[in-house]
């Protein structure tokens, strides 16, 4: 009985369900990509006005149940257009899914803590993707950009293969805190774009003015790179990119001094008597070498509608052309972003690596192969005491063959950074409403060692006469930071035509540096190296040193923003952020900064002729400037060194700063009016900006008496300083692509220039920058001058050499004397200046078939550059004790001495070919029986020519003065002091790669 009651049971559930499956029908078919028309992955297919319906596989293809044959379906994925299809009684449908396309003004642009179409900003925002970079021998994020972006000045200034760019974004910020833009790599503020390999960059943002730097307060008065990094794509499974070149690179300009034959026949033509030493060296050859560069980039990447990932790895091995110079770097990357609770929660971890092998080299050498005598053997006997090394004793003067081969100089570095981010949409509760969660930490640690053999004269002083007995050191460095933000997050209607998207932030960031240091001399031998520093007898002489330190650091913000759009046609921005230090004084430690923008797209209200589009903006915004280092608001003791009491050393400690309790902020009050507009066709568009900022509290160590005080120097906030500059940005498709050719065109220019409104000094002028020893200590080289431009080149004007071979000068009511009898500096004038009035740079890309073309072209216009090299080796005279320029006999007549002018003061204007590539891309017919989807190869050249009246070794701006080697005697004036080419310079490079891209 109880059997048949369960058989009656099954059979009413089964009748009962049998309508309803009679009723599903089917519907299959493949989703293609409309580009590539590769298959798509992952797509979302739904019966319209339900939620059933189901997703593609790995090969594009799909089986849904539909309730009825006469529903619509709805495809959807990431980065294509949704489309609505009717199925209309069939069972098979396939799909060719369109990529979204943004209008001119609708492509979203990173703005620092979030984006926004580029109609709404109201502030200064320049946008490159990974087509707009520079292509080929690029080792460094800086490189890819470089000329660019207006008002972005990145200078490589030669071929050093360690060296890092000199970044200025619209001018000088700051004297004597940080001068270079704020880097923000996937949200990690702070981050070390040296560290991050250019192939991974997806895309970089310049925020270049006050209103949209301020979001970042204390760190944005620079401007500010945010740096997105390439992420993983959910429209199709796998893909693999595989990229690598080989670069060959030689010396594109050296010194042009004497041969070995030329220094022998003008010794004996004019009489001078310079040592013949039987020998043709050419000391130049004797150091240097080709360099090179090999790279490698693997990615792999893929996902789907939940899921997208991005892992990748690199190797770099290049060679400098000073011989043992170069590096190894290698680093990999992941990206990873999953979503999930019906795409409310976004989970994202983001995780990087790298690690770097440096040799840094000499740049002395460089120098002493350009003044050694040319007619001197590398070795000779009788030199056993200095390792068989030609030496002779002369002051500042020595075998670069030894400085190379009798020293070291390396390094280590690795860094690692992490990404862990939340958020979640609670639009259930409010719609618009959503929460995030960051944590991100930054690690580096380096090491840097340093020996000179007993061999290594310029080890062992600044004379030859002086044999050094060999000297190490050897410092760590641990540089670590935590960041932890939450942001809330609203976007929503506030009436019928007008949206509004506001955020509230808070932010909690700490550092910490620590470092070890060691140095000794006297080794009893050299094969230790700094391996062992119980070798050195410096430290039983209570001659060595020990150090170490440990700084802590911390910058908390509470800050918010709201964009609002009222119809498309009216955008305004306001920001707010309150921030505090621990770097500055107890009346000091928290300072408010802020910013308003309001943008209007005129062509909205009126026709506009021959513009499709054009909007107008202003912005105002005032951002700060963080204290470049701990403690200098304190008053601090340290070790003073050691004295020998009783048969002991014993360590004695002194002050090394002054407090200063209203120790501040810099502040930046920067204004921005601009216009972007868009014509012909849309085939034309372009922005204007005109700025004008003031910084005021500069941050500076000035001079103080002692007593009362009890350390020379106290840090302090002082001066001010006016900045104004256009900039013009413009971008053309020549020719669009409809056929088999394509052109686009882009120029950026910026001019600008620099005031020094109130002086930090004593006095309302002050003189920097020596010239250097031997001999011209004095007098210097630069004026800084109340109420006047910043980079003024400062001396005696030239007029000609005299009848008994003196140098003459014209004085400022124009008469003309002697050196001995010029009054400084009531004698002197403005010679120049180094800084420019006007740069301008010129990028084509360009497409026909299969083969692609680009170059790009910078010009530098109006600065003037003092040539340090030609001060001290152009005199004939010099030839007696060093080796001098080819053009040094020019002035035969010439008795006198090396004396500081205006001879020496050359414009250094110049147009250079920056980088020019053509590569071929397969066509897709020859690889169709294959998994390779793309190849392609190209061939690029980097600094290809330089069009410069500049006699010297390059002619780009000096940006910061710098003492760059051991035997450089002239006092660096830093950044108040551009327009120096000093004598310790790396000769500049030109390149050539080959290179190959695949995907598969």
């Amino acid at each position: 009985m109880m059997n048949m009651k369960r058989a009656l049971l099954s059979f009413l559930l089964i009748a009962l369900a049998v309508p309803s499956v009679l009723a599903q029908s089917t519907v299959s078919g493949t989703v293609r990509d409309g580009t590539t028309s590769d298959p798509l992955p992952g797509v979302s297919i739904v019966v319209k006005g339900t939620t059933q319906g189901g997703t593609t596989d790995m090969s594009g293809n799909y089986v849904v149940n539909v309730p009825s044959l006469q529903d619509t379906l709805v495809f959807s994925f990431v980065g294509f257009d949704t489309q609505e299809i009717g199925i209309d009684g069939r069972n098979e449908i396939d799909v060719t899914m369109v990529e979204t396309v943004f209008e001119i003004g609708e492509e979203l642009v990173v703005t620092g803590y979030g984006s926004q179409e580029r109609r709404t900003i109201t502030g200064a925002v320049a946008s490159l993707s990974d087509e707009d970079f520079v292509a080929g021998n690029v080792n460094s994020a800086a490189e890819l950009i470089q000329g660019k972006v207006a008002g972005l000045q990145i200078t490589t200034r030669n071929g050093n293969p360690n060296d890092v760019a000199e970044i200025r974004l619209r001018g000088i910020s700051s004297f004597g805190a940080n001068q270079s833009p704020l880097v923000v790599v996937d949200g990690v503020i702070g981050a070390n774009w040296d560290n991050l390999d250019p192939s991974d960059i997806g895309s970089v943002e310049v925020l270049k003015d006050a209103s949209a730097a301020a979001i970042y307060g204390t760190r944005g008065s620079a401007g500010v790179i945010l740096i997105t990094t390439k992420q993983g794509e959910a429209r199709r499974g796998v893909s693999v990119d595989y990229n690598a070149y080989y670069t060959f690179e030689g010396i594109e300009n050296r010194l042009d001094v004497l041969s070995g034959d030329e220094y022998r026949r003008l010794s004996n033509e004019t009489g001078l008597n310079a040592p013949d030493l039987g020998t043709s060296t050419d000391w130049f050859k004797e150091v240097t070498q080709q360099g090179s560069n090999m790279v490698h980039n693997l990615a792999l990447s893929g996902g789907n509608e939940n899921t997208v990932y991005r892992v990748s790895g690199n190797f770099r091995d290049r060679n400098g052309i000073q011989r043992y110079t170069g590096f190894q770097e290698i680093g990999g990357r992941l990206n990873f972003t999953q979503w999930a609770m019906d795409h409310d929660l976004e989970v994202t971890i983001q995780l990087a690596a790298t690690k770097k092998d440096q040799n840094f080299g000499f740049a002395d050498a460089f120098k002493f192969s350009g003044i050694m005598n040319p007619t001197a053997p590398v070795t000779a006997s009788g030199f056993e005491n200095t390792g068989g090394y030609f030496e002779q004793p002369l002051f500042n003067y020595f075998n670069p063959v030894a400085i190379i081969e009798e020293g070291e100089r390396i390094g280590e570095s690795k860094y690692f950074t992490g990404v862990f981010r939340g958020e979640y949409n609670f639009d259930s509760v409010l719609p618009g409403l959503s929460f995030a969660a960051q944590y991100s930490f930054q690690t580096e640690d380096q090491v840097a060692r340093e020996f000179f053999s007993r061999k290594h004269k310029v080890g062992g002083g600044a004379t030859a006469a002086s044999l050094g007995p060999g000297r190490a050191t050897q410092a760590y460095l641990d540089l670590s930071s935590e960041l932890f933000e939450t942001t809330l997050h609203y976007s929503g209607d506030l009436a019928e035509s007008t949206s509004l998207e506001a955020f509230a932030w808070y932010s909690y960031n700490d550092f910490v540096d620590e470092g070890f240091n060691a140095a000794g001399g006297d080794f009893i031998a050299d094969n230790v190296s700094f391996n062992n520093f119980s070798f050195a007898q410096d430290f039983s002489q209570g001659e060595g040193s020990v150090s170490s330190f440990r700084s802590t650091h911390r910058l908390v913000a509470f800050f918010g923003r709201a964009n609002v759009n009222y119809d498309g046609t009216v955008f305004a921005n306001a920001s707010l952020r309150r921030e505090g230090s621990s770097r500055f004084g107890e009346d000091n430690k928290w300072g408010l900064f802020w910013a308003a923008g309001v943008g209007v797209e005129v062509s909205n209200l009126v026709d506009v002729p021959y513009l499709s589009s054009l909007r107008l903006r202003g912005s105002i915004g005032k951002t700060g400037q963080d204290a470049p280092l701990s403690g200098l608001a304190l008053q601090r003791f340290a070790p003073a060194g050691n004295f020998f009491v009783n048969g002991q050393f014993i360590q004695s400690f002194g002050p090394v700063s002054n407090p200063n309790p209203d120790l501040k902020w810099e502040e930046k009050t920067e204004l921005n009016i601009g216009a972007d507009f868009v014509t012909a066709g849309d085939r034309v568009s372009g922005r204007i900006d005109f700025y004008n900022s003031t910084t005021s509290d500069l941050l500076f160590e000035v001079s103080v008496p002692v007593p009362p005080n009890l350390y020379p120097t106290t840090w302090t906030n002082v001066g001010e300083l006016e900045t104004s500059g256009l900039e013009i940005s413009l971008d053309v498709d020549v020719l669009r692509g409809d056929g088999p050719l394509s052109w686009n065109t882009g120029i950026v220019a910026s001019f600008y220039s620099e005031t020094m409104l109130n002086q930090f000094h004593t006095e309302d002028v002050q003189f920097l920058a020596s010239p250097g020893s031997p001999g011209l200590n004095t007098p210097d080289l630069i004026r800084v001058k109340q109420g006047e431009p910043i980079g003024q080149l400062w001396g005696p004007q030239f007029s000609r050499i005299g009848d008994n071979g003196q140098w003459l000068f014209l004085k400022p009511d124009g008469s003309e004397v002697e050196y001995g009898g010029l009054s400084f500096p009531d004698d002197e004038q403005i010679l120049g200046n180094g800084l420019p009035d006007f740069q301008i740079g010129w990028s084509n890309n360009m497409r026909y078939g299969d083969f692609d073309m680009s170059f790009f072209l910078e010009g530098v216009f109006g600065h003037q550059l003092a040539n340090m090299f030609s001060l001290f080796y152009s005199v004939p005279k010099q030839i007696s004790s060093y080796n001098v320029l080819s053009h040094a006999f020019e002035l035969s007549n010439l008795k006198d001495d090396p004396r500081w002018s205006s001879y020496y003061i050359e414009d250094a204007d110049y147009v250079r070919l920056n980088n020019a590539s053509v590569g071929y891309t397969l066509p897709a017919r020859m690889l169709s029986d294959s998994p390779v989807r793309r190849v392609r190869l190209y061939l690029t050249g980097n600094n290809l020519f330089t069009i410069t009246g500049y006699s010297g070794l390059n002619p780009q701006v000096r940006y910061v003065d710098r003492n760059q080697g051991q035997s450089e005697q002239g006092s660096s004036g830093g950044p108040l002091a551009p327009g120096i080419e000093r004598r310790i310079e790396w000769f500049t490079t030109r390149s050539i790669s080959f290179g190959i891209n695949v995907t598969l």
